[in-house]
């Protein structure tokens, strides 16, 4: 069951669903969800509480304030340590930490900071209001709906971006990176074993690097774009749907052009792939 099923299977009682405890949550506090396993959502609610639902044996999980904290963990004392299935409504403004080993996570409607690390396992965002940081080592991130930037890490899978604002960092180690309508000054995209495709506007005055090492960097820009653009490429093809009048040559395959005014900065280097320079209309 993915993160959104198991939610919405949660929002309705049943014989096996338990309301493990209700929480008051002050301005400034941050929710942990620690050591987890298993498939657990996080979505929002008008109220300023954390509610934690559980399917199963609700006291395989506990909830306690430590200071501005409030975590949510595995209780271990009773030698519980399987996978769980949890859903966590919390008020749009609070700032969430998410840990575990092997964790499918779901995360909607957060506008406070967003911190995930995760050994194995998904993880999608939705509609975050600040900033979002993933880190995974085997799992896919997708991210939709992020108005306050993205530092994002995938070691073994892909990483997806849609409809992202703010500051862009993403690497994945044997993925794909899918950046698609990014509104960003400085995006910096690289992946070792992978395919990058991005598609965005570009802003005066920013700063856009793609790096491959193996793969091919496919980037579509709007027409009325104005950058200065570095390519390089050692073994690979380039090709420009824009009309390209080389300004410097470097040698080997490394050159700048320019697409309009030299108004932002274009650097994409791909050791072995093609390069192409899209025109989005």
């Amino acid at each position: 069951m993915t993160p959104l099923l198991l939610a919405l299977a949660l929002a309705a009682p049943g014989p096996d669903l338990a309301q493990d405890t209700v929480v008051e949550l002050r301005r400034g506090d941050t929710v942990v969800l620690e050591g987890l396993s298993g498939e657990v959502s996080v979505e929002t609610w008008a109220r300023d509480e954390l509610e934690l639902r559980s399917e199963g044996d609700a006291s395989a999980l506990q909830v306690r304030r430590s200071g501005s904290s409030v975590r949510v963990e595995r209780d271990d004392r009773k030698g519980r340590r399987g996978s769980v299935e949890a859903a966590v409504r919390v008020p749009p403004w609070v700032s969430v930490e998410v840990s575990g080993r092997s964790l499918d996570l779901w995360v909607d409607g957060v506008d406070g900071p967003i911190g995930v690390r995760v050994v194995d396992g998904d993880v999608w965002i939705r509609n975050a209001g600040g900033p979002v940081d993933v880190r995974t080592v085997e799992g896919e991130i997708d991210v939709t709906g992020a108005r306050g930037g993205v530092n994002l890490s995938s070691q073994s899978d892909e990483v997806r971006l849609r409809d992202v604002r703010g500051a862009v960092v993403v690497h994945s180690g044997s993925g794909d990176l899918q950046l698609s309508d990014v509104v960003s000054s400085d995006v910096r995209a690289e992946t070792q074993d992978g395919d990058i495709h991005f598609s965005g506007p570009i802003e005066d005055g920013g700063n856009y690097r793609f790096f491959v090492h193996d793969g091919d960097a496919i980037i579509a820009i709007p027409s009325e774009s104005n950058a200065r653009v570095s390519v390089s490429t050692f073994d690979g093809e380039f090709e420009s749907e824009f009309p390209v009048l080389i300004e410097r040559f470097r040698g080997g395959r490394e050159f700048d052009f320019q697409v309009g005014e030299p108004r932002a900065r274009i650097e994409i280097q791909v050791f072995d792939g093609e390069i192409r320079l899209l025109r989005r209309r």
